[in-house]
């Protein structure tokens, strides 16, 4: 007789396993078989299960849970990135380009590179965009023949040169009459090469990232996501046929070990996006197709701008500037007609919706769904993503529909001070609002919106403490919540989303071994130190794809 199927794998003993279970237990041991969680429970119990074959992992006491589900990460976006000058984008760190003159000069050093024509393609500088950015003759010369890609760190504004203008027809203001006023940007009668909005997507639509650059991203987007504890990303913005081909490939070969949610998004534009939204309803598929490795996600749609600009649909004016734009890509009853058209074909909807009129508009649409449905609207369990500027009443409709928010709570980390000037201190209250919608009944995940936010524990320490650590800022705690739910947003709550709590988000049996060890016990330090904490091991399906050495 084959005894193999009387002991365990792996086993995990001496620790402090935050199970998420009903009764948020937390156990002493764990057991793997196969890819599957067959035990949990005390030392006591697991020795009997232990055999010569079985791994023993000795946790001394540190925290072991399920990995981390990031409801909203854009792969190929966040590995495009890098210091490297061969980079598809390449973003250098403050120590080397601190001012416009530093990044000025490494434009420069990547025309002298690269091939005549090439695009140049360089993304964040955020710290100093809107200080003394320079005027397009400027950015004319320093990128001589290639066309220029200066982006924020942000995605929803750029710089552009008269080279890259020209892909979109813009030589002069008149050009620019075709496109939306605020998206062509103009001081003293001249263009200054920024756009905003759906220009700036129509123009970078035209840039050529190949399928094997994009699969290298998203090789290097697992190795971050991998050692920061996540197992699970939904993936919410492509590029279109290459990179969902991409992604699937990687997938089947089993080099992509993540488990993928893919949303069905173009990020160049609303008309490709609907356009490839069709194709699927016309072949008759719905949400949820794949398997426990890669799934299609939601259909989402982009209705506003972003919130680190800011550029997002907002219904009173910003705090710091009344003038700034507050971009919507879609007016209400657009957005009222779409969702509706997604619920119709049996599919999850979604939506980049991070003001709060954006995120009205959102609520209105399936309150409209569900004045002829409501059990389908539940069933569906439709969301809305970012939820970053928010009131009391968006809340209490979001709950009485049964809607589930992605909530980009961790770029309050980064961006917190900021925000506390743009939006004010009333509307700080309710910045990315998981305290009150865990209040309401809501089962809200939260996301890094990598590569815009930080991912991970530092996600876990955004939503816990609401402290902007790059700019040393208390923001308002009135969303904070408890070391535990953030780690249940971040896990079963997350899993719920996309219809899977019943094998993964939590330490039970019969689920998934996607699992994290944390170098200590994150229940029991101050919760200002949960930074001090590293991940120490990464399982997905029952093998260690990650282990800190």
């Amino acid at each position: 007789m084959n005894n193999s199927y009387f002991y365990l794998d792996v086993a995990f003993k001496r620790g402090k396993v935050i199970t998420l279970n009903s009764n948020n237990a937390i156990a002493e041991a764990v057991g793997i078989k196969g890819n599957k969680i067959v035990f949990v429970g005390s030392d006591q119990e697991i020795d009997q299960l232990i055999s010569e074959h079985t791994q023993v992992v000795d946790l001394a006491g540190r925290s072991l849970l399920p990995g981390f589900n990031d409801t909203h990460f854009h792969l190929v976006l966040n590995g495009l990135r890098g210091p490297e000058l061969d980079s598809a984008q390449v973003q250098k760190g403050t120590d080397e380009c601190a001012s416009w003159s530093e990044l000025l000069e490494l434009i420069r050093l990547l025309a002298r590179q690269k091939k005549p024509g090439e695009w140049i393609s360089v993304v964040g500088y955020e710290s100093f965009w809107d200080d003394g950015r320079p005027d397009l003759k400027t950015l004319d010369e320093a990128a001589g023949d290639h066309p220029l890609h200066c982006m924020h760190g942000g995605g929803h504004i750029c710089l552009y040169n008269h080279k890259a203008l020209e892909y979109i027809g813009v030589h002069d203001l008149k050009d620019a009459e075709k496109y939306p006023v605020h998206d062509v940007e103009s001081r003293y009668g001249e263009l200054t090469g920024l756009l905003r909005g759906n220009t700036h997507v129509l123009c970078m639509t035209h840039i050529d990232y190949t399928e094997a650059q994009q699969r290298k991203a998203v090789l290097k987007s697992q190795k971050t996501c991998l050692e920061k504890g996540i197992t699970s990303v939904g993936d919410m913005g492509v590029y279109g046929k290459s990179f969902y081909h991409a992604l699937q490939s990687l997938s089947r070969s089993r080099e992509l070990k993540l488990r993928v949610n893919m949303a069905l998004n173009n990020i160049l534009g609303k008309e490709l996006c609907i356009a490839e939204h069709q194709h699927f309803f016309d072949l008759g598929l719905m949400t949820g197709l794949g398997d426990e490795r890669f799934r299609i996600g939601p259909c989402k749609i982009m209705i506003d701008g972003g919130s680190s600009v800011p550029s997002c649909a907002t219904r009173e004016p910003y705090s710091h500037d009344p003038t700034l734009t507050r971009e919507r890509a879609w007016d209400r009853e657009e957005v009222c007609a779409y969702i509706q058209k997604i619920n119709a074909a049996d599919c999850q909807a979604t939506a980049h919706a991070i003001g709060d009129e954006a995120v009205e508009f959102m609520i209105d649409a399936y309150e409209r769904c569900c004045a002829k449905n409501p059990e389908k609207v539940r069933a569906l369990r439709h969301r809305i993503e970012h939820c970053t500027v928010m009131d009391q009443d968006l809340i209490k409709r979001m709950a009485t529909l049964g809607l589930f928010p992605s909530v980009n709570a961790a770029l309050v980390q980064t961006q917190g001070a900021n925000y506390t000037r743009f939006f004010g201190p009333e509307r700080n209250r309710y910045l990315a609002p998981v305290r009150s919608m865990l209040d309401a009944g809501i089962l809200c995940s939260v996301h890094s919106d990598m590569p815009s936010g930080p991912c991970g524990l530092d996600c876990i320490d955004a939503v816990v403490n609401r402290y902007d650590r790059v700019h040393h800022f208390q923001c308002d705690r009135t969303q904070a919540v408890s070391v535990l739910e953030a780690i249940r947003c971040y896990t079963l709550n997350a899993a719920y989303s996309t219809f899977e709590e019943d094998i993964k988000g939590s330490i039970e049996v019969g689920k998934l071994a996607d699992i994290i060890v944390l170098s200590g016990d994150i229940l029991k330090i101050n919760p200002m130190d949960i930074l001090t904490l590293r991940v120490d091991m990464t399982m997905i399906n029952g093998s260690i794809e990650f282990e800190r050495m």
